[in-house]
């Protein structure tokens, strides 16, 4: 743990990124869909990946003020975590700039005595999460950089976490009525063990009792992604069309939607869909953990634990079949070439 207030702390927040130029949407859907294989695509997949990708992008919005915006979780997670010593936070992207071979050399240069790698989502995931830790260890091996390194695991059910949905849902879901809600994770699930599903049911009856709402107020849905498992999980489709409340919040568990730029992208369709299906009321909710503060406390419990893959408060939330951490044992052949226990 840090010994002093003037400890240098880099934290470095592994998020999917987003193509800066309509010339790098292809390239970025391709990235991602290969990304959604326990396995490298061989040869004879390529072109279908590649077709896929050409799918994807018609539906493909581009958030052009985004490349301008400057990243507001960066400067917010700094702000929150000041007192914990000298504090600088670095985003690396995973399918599109900035690369983690840069952001490694920036943090060679800044001379960390700590360093915290956050995955993209709360959720487990060996798409995004498993991608993204081995994506930092080869750039800071490649960069030289040798520090003590804490990395967050999966917390879905974290009380960090849980006070943020909570904060979320009491924006638009109201005790005493009658209204759902949705709880969205983007859908990058793999096949062969991942707890991705059990994570979401057991998240959604701790936000239940802490919202003291009956457990069939809160659903859980993926968000529906070519070429991603969906792990016996409904669409958000799905999951509309089965709703039978007048009013329905959709929650999205990740600031990141992958295949749009931004969530709010997906609001006109979801809404025409739910008056179809019989919806007077469809409200987007805002997405968790898009505010860096919201982060702070995760980062506090890395860095009171010893280096290595932290758990929220040192539990585990997997499924009673996994008896040892995916991410512990998550080396890249391991990830490619077996299916995880």
């Amino acid at each position: 743990m840090t010994n002093s207030l003037r400890d240098r702390i880099a934290v470095i927040l592994m998020q999917p990124g987003q193509p800066a130029a309509d010339g790098l949407v292809l390239p970025y859907l391709r990235a991602l869909l290969a990304a959604a294989r326990p396995r490298p695509p061989s040869l004879p997949l390529r072109p279908l990946l590649g077709l896929r990708a050409r799918l994807l992008a018609r539906h493909f919005v581009l958030d052009e003020m985004a490349a301008v915006v400057e990243e507001p979780m960066e400067g917010a997670l700094e702000n929150a975590l000041w007192g914990d010593g000298i504090v600088r936070v670095f985003t690396a992207g995973l399918f599109a700039p900035p690369s983690p071979i840069a952001i490694a050399h920036e943090v060679v240069a800044f001379k960390p005595d700590r360093l915290v790698l956050v995955p993209p989502s709360p959720l487990f995931s060996g798409g995004l999460n498993g991608m993204a830790l081995q994506a930092w260890h080869r750039a800071a091996n490649a960069a030289g950089l040798d520090v003590p390194t804490s990395s967050l695991c999966c917390h879905p059910t974290d009380a960090a976490v849980l006070r943020a949905l909570s904060l979320r849902t009491g924006e638009v879901l109201a005790p005493g009525g009658t209204g759902s809600l949705l709880l969205v994770t983007p859908g990058t699930g793999w096949a062969g063990g991942d707890p991705l599903s059990w994570q979401m049911g057991r998240l959604a009856g701790e936000l239940a009792k802490l919202m003291d709402v009956p457990a069939a107020r809160i659903a859980t849905a993926r968000l529906d992604v070519p070429g991603f498992d969906e792990g016996g999980m409904l669409s958000v489709e799905q999951a509309i069309r089965r709703c039978r409340t007048p009013s329905l919040a959709i929650l999205p568990l990740s600031p990141w939607p992958l295949i749009r730029a931004q969530w709010a992208d997906f609001e006109g369709e979801w809404r025409d869909l739910g008056a179809a299906s019989g919806i007077l009321s469809l409200t987007l909710a805002r997405p968790a953990l898009a505010e860096g503060g919201e982060l702070a406390p995760l980062v506090r419990q890395a860095l009171a634990g010893r280096a290595g893959v932290c758990a929220g408060f040192g539990r585990r939330l997997c499924p009673d079949n996994h008896a040892h951490c995916p991410y512990r044992r998550m080396a890249v052949a391991a990830m490619r070439d077996a299916a995880m226990a």
